[in-house]
């Protein structure tokens, strides 16, 4: 059962109305996190210009203070989740009153948005990796089919001679061991240089993405479990409770048939809830 549901039940009315308590302090606390402000950002042609960001390290900070309030509350530890430029920072807590369940979730949900530092050294690396892409593009290209052609013959040769060539490169990639055998060889027939043309490359991008500067965005807006999932931005602060059945998590129960003495330890473990996070 999630505070903040429709209900009749005296103490479950009580319970949302410090529920509400608690999302608009936390909510506060966001807003106050997303404030903007204004950074220096280079584009990717070299152009610096000034774009709006927020400090995400504070959600940590209150994240941490909050938890270091409820010492006897079971904590999963702040927790992050990225998917295409979404990124999710959130925590749970849980504890028990009886023989039921209390969690809590606090989550924030924002975009992230990526350029270059405004860094000479960016546009230095993007030209060494132009021009060492035009001195190879032709070398690669040729070993790169000389190596396609040892993998077939290799391939082949180990009795796969049957199969089609997409079925032979399925084998090479899935295969570690004939894998590492034939790229001995084509190391071998090539003197490596296609590996090393490929291991230049991927320095050259290992220390542009190291030249990249993040920046967030986010509407520091309350949202449900339902919009988060979807992507929206925004924050959350969500408190269930759950009756424990025969070893069973059970979300869906009668409130009213709770003992006394066990709503009054959920009672006060919600108030520790709103002492906290005030």
């Amino acid at each position: 059962m999630r505070l903040g549901s429709k209900t009749d039940n005296e103490l479950m009315i009580k319970l949302n109305e410090k529920n509400n308590q608690i999302q608009t302090i936390f909510h506060g606390k966001i807003k106050e996190i997303a404030k903007k402000h204004l950074v220096d950002v280079m584009m990717q042609n070299g152009t610096v210009k000034k774009q709006e960001t927020f400090d995400v390290e504070k959600i940590h900070q209150v994240y941490n203070e909050f938890a270091n309030k409820l010492q006897d509350w079971t904590i999963d530890g702040i927790s992050s989740t990225n998917d295409e430029g979404i990124r999710r920072n959130f925590i749970k807590l849980i504890t028990n009153a009886d023989d039921c369940k209390i969690s809590l979730h606090l989550s924030i949900q924002y975009h992230v948005i990526l350029f270059y530092q405004p860094n000479y050294e960016v546009m230095k690396k993007q030209k060494e990796l132009s021009d060492f892409m035009d001195i190879t593009k032709k070398q690669e290209g040729e070993l790169t089919e000389k190596s396609d052609h040892v993998i077939l013959e290799k391939l082949k040769a180990e009795g796969y001679k049957d199969l089609d060539t997409q079925n032979l490169f399925e084998i090479f990639y899935n295969d570690d061991k004939i894998r590492e055998k034939i790229m001995n060889e084509i190391n071998l027939q090539t003197d490596g240089d296609l590996q090393k043309i490929s291991q230049h490359k991927e320095n050259l991008l290992k220390e542009l993405d190291d030249l990249l500067l993040e920046t967030y965005q986010m509407e520091p807006v309350l949202i449900d479990e339902a919009r988060l999932v979807t992507g929206e931005e925004g924050c959350l602060f969500n408190i269930d409770i759950e009756k424990i059945e025969n070893g069973q998590k059970n979300g869906l129960f009668d409130f009213n048939q709770v003992s006394g003495s066990t709503n009054e330890k959920i009672s006060t473990l919600i108030d520790q809830v709103l002492q906290a996070i005030t």
